[in-house]
């Protein structure tokens, strides 16, 4: 044992209390080696009426669900970051410019947004540069509290290109969770308005009877 190296571990330990929310591994948001074998991604999946693809880590359910859980609820930026890389070893590198979370809604008590903290992972695995870009046009109700109509009913242009443009470039799309996937049509939409292109959308996990 090298008595330093457990040291130096356990001390993030003692003044930030963390660990691995599935080995307990201490000093850390999450182990990739224990994350990697969660994910089980489909095909790509067509979104109902969107034009670009949709590649996800798996269904919303157990310890991919629990894990959403605690990344957004728990307020744990790391373990979205981790989880971020986690999905950036399992797929390949995309052909594309850069990475656009979808916004965080306004006046969110999270703090943080996790959409951004999982481009952050993928941007580590990937070497792709974060851009973030787009916001919402107006508060509005978050999705996780809506029904499935009320989400499809979502306007055309809740969300909008902020200050940074994307004109000319190839964007892939980063979000926790799609639903109905009415966010990340959206989201594409304003990309679109903002002259760049969107074929690609990743997120950790989705609802497959909704999607």
């Amino acid at each position: 044992m090298n008595i330093p190296d457990t040291l130096f571990r356990l001390l993030p330990h003692l003044l930030w209390p963390t660990a691995c929310p599935i080995c307990g591994a201490i000093g850390v948001p999450a182990c990739l080696t224990c994350l990697l074998p969660l994910l089980h991604p489909p095909l790509p999946i067509p979104l109902h009426g969107a034009s670009f693809l949709l590649w996800t880590g798996g269904p919303y359910e157990t310890h991919l669900r629990d894990l959403v859980l605690e990344m957004k609820y728990g307020k744990n930026r790391a373990l979205a970051v981790v989880m971020g890389q986690a999905l950036g070893r399992i797929f390949p590198k995309p052909d594309a410019d850069a990475l656009v979370p979808v916004p965080l809604h306004i006046d969110s008590p999270r703090g943080f947004n996790q959409s951004e903290a999982l481009a952050q992972g993928l941007k580590k695995e990937w070497r792709m540069p974060v851009v973030d870009a787009l916001a919402w046009r107006e508060r509005c109700t978050e999705q996780a509290t809506l029904e499935e109509k009320e989400r499809r009913n979502m306007p055309s242009d809740a969300i909008t290109i902020g200050r940074k443009g994307l004109a000319g470039k190839q964007i892939v799309l980063v979000d926790d969770v799609s639903t109905t996937g009415t966010t990340l049509c959206r989201a594409q939409e304003a990309v679109v308005r903002g002259g760049g292109r969107c074929a690609l959308a990743v997120t950790w996990t989705y609802t497959p009877k909704r999607v």
